[in-house]
Order: structure tokens, then C-alpha cells, then sequence
């Protein structure tokens, strides 16, 4: 499981730095043919993201190293700091696109080539569709933060060819305002996104408990097995891909040693089948001692 996840998320994040280097391309093309604000904006921003993807890719292959004797909980934070990362490298895009939007809309100029200008946004969008359907689908297998904060910034390349799009066409019509306008709208979009996912990087790294929905069906699952009589003190926080569950397990006071031990150990497997790579600490303790100790609490 750990392989198919490293494979995965390797793909996904080398797909990124192909795909951003074919648009840089596709774009100062068509930037250098119709002179639009918007276009460079696209440039830019597909430069931003080939240095993030480059980044990601240098970051996951740390991330993914097994745990060693100084890092005996893994490596798998740093998908959250290349979260953090790409966050600051979309807000500069963001910042430099709103300003040039500015610029252009206190000085209006026609575009030129807007046709040219049409066909590549149209590839463009079609060559980023196909890799956040990529990427989503990498998601959904390995739910890779590093590999999230990566579609997030190239559905935000989506979104941002389809208005570059629509400016285009605009302007070809003589709405020559069309191109800052909608470059203007882009930014404010991207610098939101930015903030969502800075925000995100910033909870894993605190250690931020699992979603509600992952705490209940762990609650459901321990409480599933009639030989539990309880549990308290649960504990959960994600790294990377590893989820980390740590507990106090209710058992009968007259269990043996050895009896108790097989109900942890069968519970332990089953939490095991619920998530792909999870690291589980219980400490079992008899009902008799939980009583006393809420009876001794204030």
C-alpha cells in the first residue's frame, strides 16, 4: 500500500511539471501574437506553478522516505509544508496579476491575433482538465495533501484559461476593457484559493484532529465489538498520508491478559481494513479503574 501511494503520487506530481511546461510554451506564443494582460497573466502563473510542481516533486520524494531514528513518526509533514509553499507562490502570482490588471484597466489597449489567442487557451484548457481529472483521481486513491494543494492551483488555471477565454472573445467584439476586468476577477478568485489553502497547511501542521466524519466511523468501529465496554481520551492528527489514532479501551475487569490483548489486536486490524496507512496506539484499561479515576475527577 505504502508503494502504490509513493508510485501514485510521484506520477501525478511529474504529470504537473510536464503539463506546466507545455503551456508555458503554448501561452508566450500566444501572448507574444495578441499582447494580452490576461495571457501574461497565465504565463506568469503557469511559470509559478512549473516552480511549485518542481517543488512539490522535490518535497514528496522527502516526504515519502520511511521513518528513521531521527524522525521516528516519518517524513510525511512535509506534504503540508509544500502545501505552504505553493499557497505563497500562488498568492505572488495572484498579487501580480491583480496589479497588472490595474495598469491595463487605467490604459486600455486592442489585442491583436485574438484567434490565435483563442486556440491556445482552448488547448490549454483541455491539457489542465486532464490533469486535475488525473490528479482528483490520485485523490481519491491516496488523499495526498501534497498532491490536493497542486489541483488546487490548476483548477485555478482552469477557471483562469475560461476567462481568458471569454476576454478574448470580448475584446475581439471591441470590449477592450474585457481583458483587465477579467484579469482583475481572476486574482481576487486566486488570492481566496491562496488563503483556503495556507489555512489547510497550517491545521496539519497543528496536529488538526480527523474530520468529524473519519472520527465517527472510528467511534462506530470500536464500539461495533460487544466485548468493548467503553473508551475515552481519543486522539487522532494526520502526517502526509498516515493517520495517527491513539485511545483508551474499556474492557471487563476479569478478561485475562492475554484475552484483552486479542480484543486490541483484533480491533487494531479492523481499523487497519478501514484506512490504507494508519499508526494505532491503545492502551487498554479495566472498567473498575476508569470509575475510580472519574469518581476521583472534580
Amino acid at each position: 500500500m505504502v508503494r502504490t501511494y509513493s508510485l501514485q503520487v510521484k506520477k501525478a506530481a511529474n504529470l504537473a511539471v510536464l503539463t506546466a511546461l507545455v503551456l508555458i510554451l503554448a501561452k508566450g506564443v500566444a501572448w507574444w501574437q495578441t499582447g494580452s494582460v490576461s495571457m501574461l497573466a497565465s504565463i506568469t502563473d503557469s511559470l509559478l506553478d512549473l516552480l511549485a510542481s518542481c517543488m512539490n516533486m522535490l518535497i514528496l520524494r522527502f516526504a515519502l522516505m520511511p521513518a528513521d531514528h531521527n524522525h521516528s513518526f516519518g517524513h510525511g509533514k512535509a506534504e503540508s509544508l509544500a502545501a505552504l509553499a505553493q499557497s505563497a507562490f500562488i498568492s505572488g502570482s495572484a498579487i501580480f496579476l491583480l496589479l497588472q490588471g490595474i495598469h491595463r484597466l487605467n490604459t486600455p489597449q486592442p489585442l491583436s491575433n485574438t484567434a490565435l489567442g483563442i486556440a491556445v487557451t482552448l488547448f490549454s484548457i483541455v491539457a489542465t482538465l486532464g490533469l486535475v481529472c488525473y490528479q482528483s483521481r490520485v485523490i481519491r486513491q491516496t488523499d495526498s495533501p501534497a498532491i490536493k494543494a497542486d489541483r488546487l492551483h490548476y483548477q485555478t488555471d482552469l477557471l483562469m484559461n475560461i476567462a481568458i477565454l471569454l476576454s478574448l472573445g470580448l475584446s475581439a467584439y471591441g470590449f477592450i476593457a474585457a481583458d483587465a476586468l477579467f484579469a482583475i476577477l481572476i486574482a481576487v478568485y486566486i488570492l481566496f484559493n491562496a488563503g483556503k489553502m495556507l489555512f489547510d497547511a497550517v491545521q496539519l501542521l497543528l496536529d488538526q484532529a480527523l474530520p468529524p466524519t473519519e472520527i465517527q466511523r472510528i467511534e462506530q468501529l470500536i464500539l461495533s465489538d460487544p466485548q468493548i465496554l467503553g473508551f475515552h481520551d481519543l486522539r487522532t492528527r494526520r502526517s502526509g498520508a498516515v493517520r495517527f489514532i491513539q485511545f483508551h479501551l474499556e474492557l471487563d475487569d476479569h478478561l485475562s491478559f492475554l484475552q484483552a490483548h486479542a480484543i486490541t489486536d483484533q480491533l487494531e486490524r479492523r481499523l487497519r481494513e478501514l484506512f490504507a496507512q494508519v499508526d494505532i496506539v491503545i492502551h487498554h484499561e479495566p472498567t473498575s479503574v476508569v470509575q475510580t479515576e472519574q469518581q476521583g475527577k472534580p
